[in-house]
């Protein structure tokens, strides 16, 4: 045989090797505009190993539409370009789901902007299922799930897959029939809904499990459930809601949520608002986990027979800057390990504004106002070790036992608080501001209890002593001006310890002896306006430089944040009397406000940002009044001076 030249024997293996390997294939697309096309469609993906999009005319398409598939090519579903998805709607006619997509391979499943009818004859099944393979990713965007009257079925069904994102969709149950769950999705991995609108679903709203589950933007709302979270259950080794609003949903379980029930190792919730939601568990959020965190959000007016009003939370349990209002039961419920509450606003919960048990509790800078309870602990009840309240504010609250706080626990400090105007209203009981129980040790220093009433005893504080081993040190404290019907207006008294002592306080009606109790005063603190509940001192009252600053834990600031010790000495009460605090716009500190500083501050006011300069609102964001009083103080001069009254209006003008 003739040997071929090398040239040509080269061209021959190329030509071979062109031949033999396969070539990759394109994305194929198709264009449905029936519903046999789109069946057709859907079967020829499922089989070319292509990356697919199936375009969808607009149109009414009826069926139940099935893709299956083991190859990891990509399916896209869509609208074709202008067709919007109220234009394009698929229904399962009452036999089954409308479209059912299961791929066993890692592959990525997209479908945007269609209506699926949550006509399925079956409220357990969803109007559009997608099972990916452990590895894919999921997204479906601006889709509408809607329920026809007297019809059944969920909404979407995503019951497999690594990574799901579901954005911009509504799920809408039906005003009457079976209904089913609005949208529920089950990942190994990452899970987010974003922006999508959940309403009216009769057995729950939406429900997601995943490795990071991120809930943000939506709108749940009217939705019900018989015995899980009537709005959303979110479960993972992370999850976190931000931005969501969960109004009237309902339910009628005891260990569920109205809201939203959320768990996992580390639950963070933020800016979210919880209105008007029920059950019988916790009325706005239930919250378990190994660290919890609850920052910015709003609970009002949500009702529960049995945990909380507005949020039950469990584990290591933070909340800062939250506002519990107007809740039917607890504004919150909290258990754990370590419980801690800043900056918290609580006011009209028809139950304690908070209960808090763990080891330790903490709550520093919250307010309680017109809370009410037929138990114990109006503003809070706390039990734990050791036990810390710091420049909290109690007023208005009511109970049967302790009108402001209930405090229990081995060690408790109560540190520059103000309680005034609480009422104990039990006849047999004590603690119309305050009532204590230290196993171990008390310290009570520098509050201010004021204007409280008991039905029973102990109208502005009780002191009760169970044992033989306690150590009670109680300084620089106004407890003046209570009432009881029974012993004790200002200050009650019962049992033995081990030394109990009350020095350089300003008090009137005591009941029970003290083993110390010297430097004490009776006069009237003179405070600026109680009226108009300013319950700072006037600069001729008694109360000023007359403490003892080897007072046992003495703080370093007062309830304002301003140092606590002036001139070497200490005032009584929680404020500390002082003039030289400049308002927080007058950056330069010369008690002139110009126009440049104020604008600055205004425009800070505007854009929602912290202050730092200055006091209250410290780091927080800026209050309303504080830029009224600065504008004021601004156009008028902008020279001023500081009077020591309750800001903002202590900068006053100067004459």
């Amino acid at each position: 045989m003739k040997k071929l030249p090398s040239c040509e024997r080269l061209l021959l293996f190329v030509t071979a090797a062109m031949i033999i390997l396969p070539v990759a294939a394109r994305a194929v697309d198709y264009h449905v505009n029936t519903a046999q096309s789109l069946q057709n469609a859907l079967t020829l993906a499922a089989a070319n190993g292509a990356s697919n999009n199936i375009y969808i005319t607009n149109g009414y398409y009826v069926g139940n539409f099935n893709y299956n598939s083991s190859g990891a090519n990509s399916l896209t579903i869509l609208p074709e370009p202008g067709v919007t998805s109220m234009q394009i709607t698929i229904d399962g006619a009452g036999t089954g789901r409308d479209m059912n997509i299961s791929c066993s391979a890692d592959a990525d499943i997209t479908v945007q902007g269609i209506t699926f009818l949550r006509n399925c004859g079956n409220a357990g099944i969803g109007a559009l299922q997608i099972e990916g393979g452990g590895g894919s990713t999921v997204l479906v965007n601006g889709c509408l799930f809607l329920s026809p009257s007297n019809s059944s079925g969920m909404g979407l069904e995503l019951v497999s897959g690594l990574n799901a994102t579901v954005t911009n969709c509504t799920a809408t149950g039906s005003p009457s029939g079976g209904g089913g769950t609005g949208i529920s999705i089950s990942v190994t991995g990452n899970a987010t809904v974003q922006n999508c609108t959940v309403t009216t679903n009769n057995s729950g709203g939406i429900s997601v499990s995943g490795s990071l589950v991120a809930i943000s933007g939506n709108v749940i709302t009217g939705n019900f459930s018989f015995n899980n979270a009537a709005a959303g259950i979110f479960s993972g080794t992370t999850v976190t809601l931000f931005g969501n609003i969960f109004i009237g949903n309902s339910g009628n379980g005891y260990n569920d949520a109205g809201g939203a029930s959320c768990s996992g190792t580390t639950v963070t919730l933020s800016g979210n608002n919880f209105t008007g939601n029920s059950t019988g568990g916790a009325g706005g959020a239930l919250c378990s986990g190994t660290t919890v965190t609850l920052s910015g959000n709003t609970f009002s007016g949500n009702s529960s027979g049995y945990y909380a009003g507005g949020a039950y939370c469990s584990g290591i349990v933070t909340l800062s800057g939250n506002t519990f209002s107007g809740n039917l039961g607890d504004g919150v419920y909290c258990a754990g390990t370590a419980i801690t509450l800043t900056n918290n606003t609580f006011t009209g919960n028809s139950g304690s504004g908070a209960y808090c048990s763990g080891t330790p509790v903490t709550l520093a800078g919250n307010t309680f106002t017109g809370n009410s309870t037929t138990g114990n602990g109006g503003g809070a009840y706390c039990s734990g070790t050791p036990l810390t309240l710091s420049a909290n504010t109690f007023n208005h609250n009511s109970a049967a036992t302790g009108g402001g706080i209930y405090a229990s626990g081995q060690t408790v400090n109560l540190l520059d608080n103000l309680f005034v105007n609480n009422s104990q209203t039990s006849p047999s009981s004590q603690g119309g501001g305050v009532w204590v129980d230290a196993t171990s040790s008390l310290f009570m220093i520098n509050n201010t209890v004021f204007g409280n009433t008991a039905v029973g005893s102990g109208g502005g504080a009780a002191f009760e002593v169970t044992g033989t081993v306690e150590l009670l040190n109680v300084y620089n404290n106004i407890i003046w001006g209570n009432s009881a019907s029974g012993n004790g207006g200002d200050v009650w008294l019962a049992g033995t310890g081990q030394q109990k002592v009350f020095n350089f306080n300003d008090v009137d009606s005591m009941y029970g002896v003290w083993d110390i109790a010297t430097n004490n005063i009776d006069l009237s603190p003179r405070f600026f306006g109680p009226v108009n509940g300013d319950y700072h001192t006037q600069s001729t009252s008694p109360c000023i430089a007359v403490g003892t600053t080897n007072a046992p834990m003495l703080s370093a600031t007062d309830l304002d944040g301003n140092p606590r010790i002036l001139n070497g000495t200490v005032d009584l009460g929680c404020y500390e009397f002082t003039t030289n605090v400049t308002h927080p716009a007058d950056i330069s500190g010369t008690f002139v406000i110009t126009a440049t500083e104020f604008n600055v501050y205004a425009a800070a006011w505007k854009t929602g940002q912290t202050w730092t300069n200055g006091p209250n609102p410290g780091p927080n964001p800026i209050q309303a009044n504080y830029v009224s009083r600065g504008g004021y103080l601004m156009t008028n001069g902008g020279a001023y001076y500081n009077d020591g009254s309750a800001r903002p209006v202590n900068w006053k003008i100067n004459p």
